[in-house]
C-alpha cells in the first residue's frame, strides 16, 4: 500500500499498513532507523507521506518541494540487507508519479550500524554522504548579539517573498536546492523566517522551527553567493537569537557542513558542537539513477556556505 502525495488516502483516516507496521516494530527491544532519534510515531502520521513496505519494514517519504526526505525503520540488519534497495527505488518511482519531488535526502545517524547500510545506500544510488555538524547555542537569552552591518536589514519574510526565496536557493545550492517549487510547508509549518536585504537587495533568508523544551532550531539558513556570507549570516543569526530571546526561548540548534564547525561566527554567538551526521542524495527517478550508472556520470552537489539544512 502506499499513500500518494497531497491525497486522501484510507491510510489518512484508518490505522494504514504502515502506521500498523510500525506499531508492531515498536514492540520489539530493537529497530533500526536511519535517525533513531526522530519520533517516527509522528512521521507515520504526517498526512502528506508516501510510503513502501515489506512484511519486516518500511521506507517512507516526506515531501519538501523538490527533496523527498526519505525515513526507514526494519526489525533486522539481514532485513535491511534483503530489501531496503527495491523499496528505495519503489519510492523514488512514487515520488516520479505522485509528488514534484527530484532529489531524496537521507539523513543519517545510526552510526554503529553505518558499515551495513552504507553499501546498500551507494548501490540503490545515492552519493557518498556529505557530512554535516550540528552546533548548538545553549540559551540564547545570555547572548550579548552584534550590531547589523551597515547596509543590511532583516525583516519579516512573507509568500510575497517566495520568489526571492527560491532565487536565493537554486544560486546557493545548486542542484541540491529543495526549490523550485517551494515547498507547502516552507511556510505554514515555520516559527518564524526572515529575509536579510543588502542595499535593497534579497542577500539570505533564515527559517526557524520550535523544537523541544522551549528550544528552536534554524532548519535553513542561506546566503546568496554574491552577498557577504559571514555579515549577512551574522545578521540573520543574531534577528533570529534576538527573536528567541524575546519569546523567552533557550538553546538554538544549527546544522552547518562539516568543514564549518570551527567558523569564528559560530564561535563568537556561542555555538558549540553536539554531534554529527551524515546526508546521502540520489535523484528520485530510478531511470534518472540507472542512466548515470550507464554513464558512469560523477555528479557534484554544490555545498559550500550552506548552513541550516531541515
Amino acid at each position: 500500500m502506499v499513500t500518494p502525495d497531497y491525497t486522501r488516502h484510507a491510510q489518512d483516516v484508518a490505522p494504514g499498513f504502515v502506521r500498523e507496521l510500525h506499531e508492531t516494530l515498536a514492540t520489539k527491544n530493537l529497530a533500526y532507523r536511519n535517525q533513531p532519534d526522530v519520533n517516527f510515531d509522528e512521521l507515520v502520521r504526517l498526512p502528506r507521506m508516501l510510503s513502501t513496505q515489506c512484511d519486516d519494514g518500511y521506507v517512507i517519504g516526506i515531501p519538501y518541494g523538490r527533496h523527498l526526505r526519505v525515513f526507514y525503520e526494519f526489525d533486522t540488519i539481514n532485513h535491511i540487507r534483503l530489501h531496503l534497495t527495491n523499496l528505495l527505488n519503489e519510492m523514488g518511482e512514487l515520488a516520479t508519479e505522485h509528488s514534484e519531488s527530484e532529489l531524496m535526502v537521507i539523513d543519517y545517524t545510526d552510526f554503529p550500524h553505518r558499515h551495513y547500510v552504507e553499501p546498500m545506500l551507494i548501490g540503490a544510488g545515492f552519493t557518498s554522504p556529505s557530512e554535516v555538524s550540528v552546533m548548538r547555542c545553549r540559551d540564547v537569552r545570555d547572548q550579548t548579539l552584534p550590531e547589523l552591518a551597515p547596509g543590511i536589514v532583516v525583516r519579516d519574510a512573507s509568500e510575497d517573498d517566495a520568489e526571492a526565496v527560491v532565487g536565493i536557493e537554486q544560486e546557493a545550492a545548486g542542484e541540491g536546492a529543495h526549490a523550485p517549487p517551494l515547498a507547502t510547508q516552507f511556510f505554514g509549518d515555520s516559527e518564524w523566517i526572515g529575509i536579510a536585504e543588502c542595499d535593497g537587495a534579497a542577500a539570505g533568508y533564515i527559517r526557524t522551527i520550535p523544537t523541544e523544551k522551549r528550544g528552536i532550531a534554524a532548519e535553513e539558513l542561506i546566503v546568496h553567493p554574491e552577498q557577504d556570507f559571514t555579515e549577512v549570516s551574522r545578521a540573520l543569526l543574531a534577528t533570529a537569537m534576538q527573536r528567541g530571546a524575546e519569546a523567552n526561548r533557550r538553546a538554538m540548534t544549527l546544522r552547518v557542513s562539516g568543514e564549518s564547525v570551527g567558523e569564528p561566527l559560530l564561535q563568537e554567538l556561542s555555538f558549540r558542537h553536539v554531534t554529527n551526521e551524515l546526508s546521502y542524495q540520489r535523484p528520485a527517478d530510478p531511470a534518472e539513477v540507472q542512466r548515470r550508472y550507464d554513464d558512469r556520470v560523477t555528479t557534484y552537489v554544490k555545498v559550500g556556505k550552506i548552513w541550516g539544512r531541515f
